[in-house]
Parts: structure tokens; C-alpha cells; sequence
């Protein structure tokens, strides 16, 4: 149940880089005015049109040269409040050397580079990223001999803030598609990136997503952040991460909006710090290679308005009952995990939601489904006050919520409605009404008085022997019903506000 593991606390000092306007992400969430580029003066605009290994370069402003070697384009600048307008379709390399930040509109823009990155960017300080049209970037699977800092096929030594209502499909073959040494915010527009090397995104600062759409398929993480924090406040989100993990931040992931959707053969979502959700609904599949291709679910989750469908079967490769799963957890964090809001259906081999120290639920929607160890695992004090939380154990001697007993820490239960399959760890401390029985796999079950359905849930093929539900009201619990409308939860396990019948 527990994986022995001594934490070492250490304090660590985050040094932001020398750029003025760079901003620790955690505090940065949505409102800074200097990331907004409509909030931005550009005096001058600069256009280049790709044809093949030529360009045509419009008038230029003194101060700012550009060059054209074979495809090669090298802008530099040194003066301020320059804008870019780049379009065409070639072959070769866009280099920017700047002493100041600027725009850069892509406008249907194709280019691809056989031997480095399609857009090099060795300006320290902000680019404004806007997509208008259609556009596509490509690096080369090799690179040739630099000084400089190059592992993407859009790389950036400083920030990055993208906006605009194209689209921009991104093929990182050498290492990662899209990386800043700095920060990366995505405030609008639509990122297609695929990562045939490393990661799909990657930073040194920070990843804040506010809007837009991004979709990932990555040969290693799908988002990495290396010192700070990954920030999600709207927007959609889908990773498939076919060698590590979805989301990995060192610093905090915080989430208070957007639809995330994972898929991971590692970690689906992890955090070496905390990890805060207040909102948004999170969708997280975490399986080993052996499964990774195959759906989830055997026979697809059962949603609302029957009975047909559910689990069909567990996702191979787990630790059957009884054993320590050594495959991928849905959601990990090194510090707390606390949730206050938002759904989040998390489905692993191993934990499948897992905290280093607390874990603090005090609202909203959360599913932890392991077929081969504990739904919810903490490895300090698990404290649920609120909200309504489905956890499925795989079986003896795992349960369906764990606290750190063997280090004298507690589960306490004193709000919300709990469903645990497998039961709760051994000395939890439930100050609200709770019952135990057996179960049924494949079955609909409901939580209801009267007429009012408080929860339905979709219990699955397999796992622990033991039903507990935890209620703060005394609702009749009826299994081997059928639901109608109401809002489907949980990938389909889990229903509120819906109809049910006999």
C-alpha cells in the first residue's frame, strides 16, 4: 500500500532571468497588461514572403537589417516597437537577434529546416506570437554545430505570448516542437504540436495556458516546465504522451479552468511541488505501453441512459490485487494536493491520484480509478470535507482512499459524499453517516431521497471487495437502475442531477 520513501525538504531559491518583464507564472495568471499585445505600440512593420529558398523583404526602418542567405532569413534590430509580418511558403531558417521585444505575425506561413530549428529566436526579452491563417513549422532530425541555445523547432530565449485566430502546426523531429528558455503564456489561436524527439512544449519559467486550443502528441512529456510552475485558467488541453508524462512541473500546477485531457504511458499529471485545482474539468489515462493504443475501457464507459456499455475490462498491465503496481500514476504530486472545485477523473495502474505529504478535498468532482493499487493515496493526512468523491481500489491491500498510517497519519472524512471501493484505510476517522456492503461489477448504482438523485455512479469489472459510502445526509443507495439526462461525470462513471429509474 505504501511505498516507503524519506522526503528531503529542501528550500529552493527560483532566480528569474535578467529580463525586466519577466513574471514568476503562479502570480501571473490572466490579467498582466504587458502580456497583452493589443496593449503593445509597434511603429513600424517589417514583411517577409517565403518563395522556396528566396524571400522578399519589404521596407525596412533604420535600425533593422535583414538578410537572406539560401532561405537563411536573419533579422536584427536595435531599436524598439518593431512588428513582423512573415508569410509564403519555403525552405530554411528565420533567425531574430533583438535588443528589444516585438511581434511576430505568421500569416499562412509554411517553412520547414533541414538542420535546426524553423524559428530561432535569440532575443532574451518578449515575443508576441500571433497566428492569422494556416501555418506550419518543421525542424530537422539532426542539427548542426552552435553556440547557441537550440532545441525546438520554435525556440525562444525569452518569453513567448500567443494570441491571434489561426492556427500554428508544429513538428519538433530533433528534440522538442515548441520551447522558451523563459516563459510561454497561450492566450488564444489553435497549437497543433507533435514532438517527434522530446516534449511538446518545454520551459525553463513557466507554462500559463488562458485560452485557445492545444493538442499534443509528444515522444516524451507533453508539457515540461523545469523551475516553475504550469498555470491553466481556460481553454482546451489534449496531451497524448506516448514515452513519460503529460504535465510535469517542478514548481506548483495550478489549475482554476480549461479542459484537460490526458493520455500517458508514465505520470499523467506531475507536480514536484503542489498541486492546486479550483475549477475546470481534467480527463487523465494513464497506461502502460502494452494498453496504450487500446481504449481505456473494454466495452467504452457507460454514460447516462442505461446500463449497457460499462467497463468491458481493466487496462492490462496492472498489479492484480494483493500487489504493488509498478506501472504509471493518473496524477502525482511531490507536495499537497488540495481541490476545491472542478472535475477530475484520473485512471491508472498504479495510484491513481497520489500526494507526497496532505491531501485536502474540500469541493467538486473527483474519480481516482487504479486497477492495481489505491484510487486516493496519501502519503500524509487525507482530509475530505466537501464534494463528491469516487475512489475504486484495486483490491486487498489496497483500498479506495489511503492515508500514511504507518507514519501516523489519518484519513478523516467530515463532509461531502464519498463512494470508496475497496473501502477506506484501516483507523480513518468518519464523522459523518457511513455504510458498508458488498457490490456488483458493471452496475449502476444510485445515491437518492425521495425524488432527488444525489450521485449515480458505474461501479467497474474489477477491485476491492468493500462499498463504503460516507454521506452527510441519509440518501437510500439502490443499485441496477438506469439514468436519464442530468450531467455525465467521470468519463461517463458518474451522473448528477440526472433521472433514475428501476
Amino acid at each position: 500500500m505504501k511505498k516507503y520513501m524519506v522526503y528531503l525538504t529542501a528550500a529552493v531559491c527560483l532566480i528569474l532571468a535578467a529580463c525586466n518583464n519577466t513574471v514568476e507564472p503562479s502570480t501571473n495568471t490572466g490579467d498582466d497588461s504587458s502580456d497583452f499585445v493589443e496593449n503593445q505600440t509597434w511603429n513600424e512593420t517589417v514583411t517577409i514572403t517565403y518563395d522556396g529558398t528566396a524571400a522578399t523583404i519589404g521596407d525596412l526602418p533604420d535600425g533593422v537589417t535583414v538578410k537572406n542567405e539560401n532561405g537563411y532569413v536573419t533579422v536584427t534590430s536595435t531599436v524598439k516597437h518593431i512588428a513582423y509580418e512573415v508569410s509564403g511558403s519555403g525552405s530554411g531558417q528565420l533567425n531574430f537577434y533583438s535588443d528589444y521585444k516585438f511581434s511576430l505575425t505568421l500569416s499562412n506561413l509554411s517553412l520547414s529546416c533541414s538542420d535546426g530549428p524553423a524559428v530561432n529566436n535569440q532575443c532574451g526579452k518578449s515575443l508576441y506570437l500571433i497566428l492569422e491563417g494556416d501555418n506550419t513549422l518543421s525542424d530537422g532530425s539532426t542539427y548542426t554545430e552552435s553556440d547557441e541555445d537550440r532545441k525546438a523547432a520554435l525556440f525562444s530565449e525569452g518569453q513567448v505570448i500567443v494570441s491571434g485566430t489561426g492556427s500554428l502546426a508544429i513538428t519538433g523531429n530533433y528534440k522538442h516542437a515548441f520551447a522558451s528558455d523563459d516563459y510561454i503564456r497561450i492566450r488564444s489561436g489553435e497549437l497543433d504540436l507533435a514532438a517527434n524527439g522530446s516534449d511538446g512544449i518545454h520551459t525553463n519559467e513557466g507554462v500559463i495556458i488562458n485560452g485557445g486550443t492545444v493538442s499534443i502528441l509528444a515522444a516524451n512529456d507533453g508539457i515540461q516546465c523545469d523551475t516553475s510552475s504550469i498555470v491553466v485558467t481556460g481553454g482546451t488541453v489534449n496531451i497524448t504522451s506516448a514515452g513519460d508524462k503529460g504535465l510535469l512541473a517542478y514548481g506548483n500546477i495550478e489549475i482554476s479552468g480549461g479542459n484537460i485531457t490526458v493520455k500517458s504511458t508514465g505520470k499523467g499529471i506531475k507536480t514536484k511541488s503542489n498541486l492546486i485545482v479550483s475549477d475546470g474539468v481534467i480527463s487523465v489515462t494513464a497506461s502502460s505501453p502494452v494498453s496504450y493504443l487500446a481504449p481505456a475501457w473494454g466495452g467504452g464507459p457507460g454514460g447516462p441512459g442505461g446500463t449497457g456499455g460499462g467497463p468491458g475490462g481493466d487496462m492490462g498491465g496492472g498489479g492484480g490485487p494483493g500487489n504493488e503496481s509498478s506501472g504509471p500514476e493518473g496524477i502525482e504530486a511531490k507536495g499537497t494536493i488540495t481541490i476545491s472545485g472542478g472535475q477530475i477523473y484520473a485512471c491508472a495502474e498504479d495510484d491513481a491520484i497520489n500526494s507526497g505529504s496532505d491531501m485536502t478535498i474540500t469541493g467538486g468532482y473527483v474519480c481516482g480509478y487504479s486497477t492495481g493499487n489505491d484510487g486516493l493515496d496519501a502519503n500524509g493526512n487525507c482530509y475530505i470535507k466537501g464534494g463528491i468523491v469516487y475512489a475504486i481500489g484495486s483490491g486487498s491491500p489496497e483500498v479506495g482512499i489511503d492515508a500514511n498510517t504507518e507514519q501516523r497519519k489519518q484519513l478523516y472524512i467530515t463532509g461531502g459524499t464519498v463512494v470508496a471501493i475497496g473501502g477506506l484505510e484501516n483507523g480513518a476517522s468518519v464523522s459523518i453517516k457511513s455504510t458498508s456492503s458488498q457490490w456488483s461489477s458493471n452496475t449502476w448504482y444510485a445515491l437518492y431521497s425521495g425524488n432527488d438523485l444525489a450521485f449515480a455512479f458505474l461501479t467497474p469489472s474489477s477491485g476491492g471487495n468493500t462499498l463504503t459510502v460516507c454521506t452527510s445526509s441519509s440518501p437510500s443507495l439502490t443499485s441496477g437502475i438506469t439514468v436519464s439526462s442530468g450531467t455525465a461525470i467521470f468519463n461517463g462513471m458518474g451522473n448528477i442531477n440526472g433521472t433514475i429509474s428501476k
